[in-house]
């Protein structure tokens, strides 16, 4: 179960929201957010046309990396790029179809779960210093999540019923991705979304639920304040709070929810101007 130890909500206060194609920071206090920072794909005078016209669309995820310095963003009209957060300016690109999630591994490479395409349903490994040249790739049907777990220094990977676990080898002719455990998915499976928690777990989204996942353990526990919920497309948590979206229009949100764990006290966040997809807590 996930710890409710910690500082409240007010201390956690920026986040970002992505959906179409744009990422949002919002700075939160009490009942209030404000947006605080935006980048929009299609003013991003550093990136092909085809990138701010058609690939970065319809963003769906953005992830922050490097203790807050960038943002990883996936989109499922076929983009991938590192944002710099500082500048805005785009360090990496790729093109993948159906990206739905992405994370940095050790050494500077970049691992991106793509979903339902038929040049998609896989596990790619990227050199950040190559642009749009895939390393590798394993079988991940209808890819939704990729973590990377320095802890356990392994690479967790989300697709349609399961979670698998890879580790990582960057040294030899050529990096590796090996993989050492799998588990199934509780419910109907059709995982959405996977996260980890302040005190090394993992949270994931499915079809009909949300719920904690331990690795030690490979034990399924139902969220109570999110189990039974259908079509919840991301949760994120730090120690004082935590964050999510439910689809409310087909796949998308217009706005999320945030409850401080400690009151249990719960405010609604309206995102207007964006079809809200996900939302991540910046450390």
């Amino acid at each position: 179960m996930i710890s409710t130890a910690g500082t409240s909500a007010a201390a956690v206060d920026r986040l970002y929201a992505c959906g179409d194609d744009q990422v949002r920071e919002y700075a939160l206090s009490g009942d209030k957010a404000e947006e605080a920072w935006r980048w929009t794909a299609s003013q991003a005078s550093d990136l092909p046309a085809e990138y701010r016209s058609k690939l970065l669309a319809h963003i769906d995820d953005c992830k922050p990396v490097e203790g807050g310095k960038a943002i990883l963003v996936t989109a499922s009209t076929g983009g991938v790029v590192l944002i710099d957060r500082a500048s805005g300016k785009v360090r990496f690109r790729a093109t993948a179809p159906m990206a739905h999630s992405a994370d940095l591994l050790p050494g500077g490479y970049a691992a991106v779960a793509l979903s339902i395409n038929k040049a998609g349903d896989r596990l790619e490994l990227y050199k950040l210093a190559r642009n749009e040249k895939p390393l590798l790739s394993l079988p991940l049907p209808s890819g939704h999540g990729a973590v990377w777990d320095a802890r356990r220094q392994r690479l967790f990977a989300l697709s349609h019923d399961l979670i698998q676990a890879f580790a990582f080898d960057p040294d030899g002719a050529k990096p590796r991705l090996t993989e050492t455990a799998r588990w199934t998915l509780p419910g109907r499976h059709d995982g959405h979304d996977l996260s980890t928690t302040p005190d090394g777990g993992y949270i994931v989204t499915t079809d009909d639920g949300v719920w904690n996942f331990d690795p030690g353990s490979g034990r399924f526990t139902p969220m109570p304040a999110l189990n039974p919920k259908q079509q919840v497309k991301s949760v994120s948590v730090t120690r004082g709070a935590m964050a999510w979206v439910q689809a409310e229009e087909s796949w998308w949100a217009h706005g999320f929810t945030v409850v401080d764990r400690d009151t249990g006290i719960m405010r609604r966040i309206d995102t207007p101007g964006m079809k809200l997809y996900k939302v991540r807590w910046i450390p």
